[in-house]
């Protein structure tokens, strides 16, 4: 068993703040790190081979982040989610907003003028 720890800590100057700590328990850990070059339309990265309630986290970070570097989950079609902030989705609810399914691929675009580093952690079971 790994345990994911998750700090998030948001502050608005002169106003609110939040903060948390969790941990998520997981059976297994994948990270991926890719570059997406410019102008890639559609590049498929697999995630996991689980089913549906076994993906706990996903995270999607890059470098740079823009709002022409996207993703679409599980499928070419469908509408492409912009990648201009980094994305974190933390328990069995956050994820099945991704797809009514079990997120096992991503479909990357880049169409910008430069290269995007993009970095992928995702903690699942991996016994259903």
């Amino acid at each position: 068993m790994a345990q994911i720890s998750l700090t998030v800590d948001v502050a608005v100057p002169n106003g609110p703040k939040l903060w948390f700590r969790r941990a998520l328990d997981v059976e297994a850990i994948d990270k991926i790190d890719l570059i997406i070059t410019s102008k890639t339309k559609d590049q498929e990265i697999e995630l996991q081979p689980g089913g549906a309630g076994q993906v706990q986290l996903v995270m999607i970070v890059a470098e740079p982040y823009d709002a022409n570097l996207s993703y679409k989950v599980n499928k070419k079609a469908g509408d492409a989610r912009a990648l201009d902030q980094p994305h974190l989705f933390a328990g069995a609810g956050a994820v099945s907003m991704l797809d009514s399914g079990a997120p096992t691929k991503l479909f990357l675009s880049n169409d910008t003028a430069d290269d995007a580093k993009v970095q992928i952690l995702i903690g699942r079971d991996a016994t259903p």
